[in-house]
């Protein structure tokens, strides 16, 4: 698989685990710390919200193991987006648990 193809599994992955993962009722939860005053707190704007928040902590959480790996471990760029998506689906199966 190449580069490219690696990186738009791992946002899949991101993206799937912030439709599923239980750290969206957290959020959901937090809403009146996070959402700001001008939005109105409705179901959508809130679930919105929390997902995009839980897939972008999965996409940043992920990055650092590949970050390593590529700095200390002297592989490729697809060795380096190959640890990402192993990161990130690491993430959504302690997320599923």
């Amino acid at each position: 698989m190449t580069p490219q193809g690696l990186f738009i599994a791992t946002v899949t992955v991101c993206l799937l685990n912030g439709l599923a993962s239980p750290m969206v009722g957290v959020l959901w939860y937090l809403h009146p710390v996070w959402l700001p005053e001008m939005l109105h707190p409705t179901r959508e704007v809130v679930f919105y919200g929390a997902s995009l928040m839980v897939s972008t902590g999965t996409l940043l959480l992920s990055a650092v193991p590949a970050a390593l790996v590529e700095r200390f471990g002297g592989l490729s760029q697809r060795g380096a987006n190959a640890a990402w998506l192993g990161a990130a689906i690491l993430l959504v199966l302690a997320g599923l648990r």
